[in-house]
């Protein structure tokens, strides 16, 4: 607190109490990153010492901060770099259009010939079939789905109140791809993708992503966030350098509060597992999904 009482900075963090993975600290868990608020002139280095210490007083294993600069908690340590892409939407539609790589364009033209059409659906049945769609994403890519429970507090929280949408590309009465956004004020972030590998060649994910573009920008958003991207994740990243969105990189530092020192904050995303998940069943996939996702954060 300042001299007239007043916050002078917000880091905002999550405990997670986890006999799989231990008693961490995360700011925050299952997010692209999440800045801490400072004043001009507020001299971090003391707060973060204290929230070392009140961390160790709760015999926390690990503190975790992902940030968008480099140099966060301290200037030498150890961290991830991740991609973030983010579009500014202040272009009309054939602006925007003429901006995108040459092979977004053609898939575009792709669904248009395709007659693909878009439905937004924000009530609960919409948040089932997304759910089944991820799952077979999920499944794709070698990885257990997030618990139905986890999308359902996406659902109450943030899609029933306005401050998101799920959109699906339609290919006559069959749903082939979707997506949900986030909005913040005058930004948008698309948090999640899904789609049915059978109608890859229709170009449903192109489809949702410029009916988004075009359906925000008209709606008064500046920016579109297209998330956070892994370095190892090329295809991903690629898909969405062709929107000419900016790229930037997100810092991902873990500090191991018993050795004082900071850890390696790698991912366990890639290896032999995604191929044994990719193998199993969806069934499977969601007990797996259920019993460990809560442990990771």
């Amino acid at each position: 607190m300042n001299e007239s009482n007043r916050p002078s900075a917000i880091i905002p963090i999550v405990f997670i109490n986890s006999w799989l993975t231990g008693k961490r600290a995360i700011s925050l868990p299952f997010s692209d990153f999440c800045e801490p608020l400072f004043n001009k002139d507020f001299d971090s280095k003391d707060l973060i010492n204290s929230v070392i210490h009140s961390c160790k007083k709760d015999e926390m294993k690990s503190l975790e901060f992902r940030v968008s600069k480099p140099g966060f908690p301290f200037q030498s340590q150890k961290f991830r770099t991740d991609f973030r892409h983010t579009l500014k939407l202040n272009k009309n539609e054939n602006e925007l259009l003429k901006s995108f790589s040459e092979n977004t364009r053609r898939n575009i033209k792709k669904a248009a010939k395709e007659k693909l059409t878009l439905q937004i659906i924000n009530d609960f049945s919409g948040l089932q079939l997304f759910y089944e769609m991820m799952c077979e994403t999920r499944k794709k890519h070698g990885l257990p789905p997030q618990p139905f429970s986890f999308f359902n507090n996406i659902f109450t929280k943030i899609i029933s109140t306005g401050l998101g949408d799920i959109l699906f590309a339609f290919k006559y009465n069959t749903h082939i791809a979707s997506a949900i956004y986030f909005k913040f004020g005058k930004k948008l972030l698309y948090k999640f993708g899904a789609s049915y590998s059978d109608y890859y060649d229709l170009r449903g994910n192109n489809f949702v992503m410029w009916e988004a573009i075009k359906k925000y920008t008209l709606e008064g958003f500046e920016e579109f966030d297209f998330g956070r991207t892994e370095t190892e994740n090329e295809g991903l990243r690629r898909f969405k350098l062709g929107w000419n969105a900016e790229e930037s990189l997100i810092y991902t530092t873990r500090y191991d509060l018993n050795k004082n020192e900071f850890m390696s904050a790698s991912t366990k995303t890639h290896g032999i597992h995604n191929t044994i998940f990719n193998l199993s069943p969806i069934s499977l996939l969601k007990l797996i999904g259920n019993t460990l996702y809560k442990h990771i954060g």
